[in-house]
């Protein structure tokens, strides 16, 4: 008889880096959050830290309000 083995599912959740995502990708992110709101909160802000840090699509997160206004 052969021992099968047992694959073991991870549970726990690895932490969400920003830093790992193109700009491209992290935009997409805040689009999906706007549409059907099932991005969390903290890694909205995650997001919007890295792509302000960048500064890559400072004028798309102005006109979805994640960003204040230019003054």
């Amino acid at each position: 008889m052969r021992k099968t083995e047992r694959v073991k599912v991870q549970t726990d959740h690895t932490p969400f880096k920003a830093e790992e995502f193109s700009s491209r990708k992290l935009i997409e992110l805040v689009d999906q959050n706007q549409k059907r709101r099932d991005v969390d909160s903290d890694m909205l802000m995650a997001v919007v830290t890295e792509l302000t840090q960048r500064r890559h699509f400072l004028r798309e997160l102005r006109d979805r309000g994640l960003l204040a206004p230019r003054t």
